[in-house]
């Protein structure tokens, strides 16, 4: 997804989307679970054992990196809570209805359009199946909010890999060491680390600390590696 290039600016800010943008993900398993058959730790677990299964570190990363289509995953989870917990689900709208969860973070928000006016370049990097692509094009205004809007979907890699990152630079115009990252989870900021970011943890409690982080960042204008502070949350990507 393109968007509209801007001056260049000494810094890059890249947000995740699902975690950070929105509530960390036990926060959107138990909304998708309010009114299901199974919990939301029953879930969890289903995902773990499918990701287990295919050799992915979450469970969203079967999804996002092609493994499975969306029914294909749905499938299996229903498979999973059957056999493990004797629960008869029906997941066919998985995506719709997890996608009807339109909560955002106001204050991120705010946080990234001042730090836009400010200057920086503000962008998404998110892992997203190419199954919820046109979800995620309907969630928000994307052209009025971000500089660029980078997909695993759509450029065939993904967080934490080197080429997602890679991909991002080409998009900013500027070195690694200009490039920050904000994600919730753990091995995300660590492969921004790896190829020479700034890797800041974000989302749910780590939200404060992350925007003063990055205050500080965008009015020296000098990127320094965070020293990591606080707990990740399990996030989709």
């Amino acid at each position: 997804m393109r968007k509209a290039t801007r001056t260049a600016t000494r810094t890059a800010i890249w947000t995740d989307f699902r975690g950070v943008m929105t509530p960390p993900l036990r926060e959107g398993l138990r909304a998708y679970c309010e009114g299901k058959p199974f919990t939301p730790e029953q879930l969890g677990q289903c995902l773990r054992v499918i990701a287990d299964r295919h050799g992915c570190p979450d469970g969203m990363a079967v999804l996002d990196s092609g493994i499975l289509s969306e029914r294909q995953w749905a499938a299996e989870i229903e498979q999973e809570l059957s056999a493990r917990f004797g629960v008869r689900a029906d997941l066919s709208g998985l995506g719709p209805e997890w996608w009807s969860d339109r909560r955002l973070d106001p204050e991120w928000l705010a946080a990234l359009r001042s730090w836009r006016q400010a200057g920086a370049f503000v962008g998404v990097i998110s892992n997203l199946p190419v199954d919820w692509k046109d979800h995620f094009a309907d969630f928000l205004d994307w052209d009025e909010l971000f500089d660029e809007v980078l997909l695993s979907c759509d450029l065939q890699a993904r967080k934490p890999d080197a080429g997602m990152f890679r991909h991002a630079e080409s998009r900013s115009g500027l070195p690694p060491e200009s490039n920050v990252l904000v994600d919730d989870l753990d091995d995300n900021v660590a492969g921004a680390r790896r190829a020479g970011w700034v890797g800041v943890l974000g989302g749910g409690a780590a939200t404060r600390a992350a925007i003063e982080r990055i205050d500080s960042i965008v009015r020296s204008g000098a990127p320094h590696h965070l020293v990591r502070s606080g707990a990740p949350h399990q996030g989709a990507a």
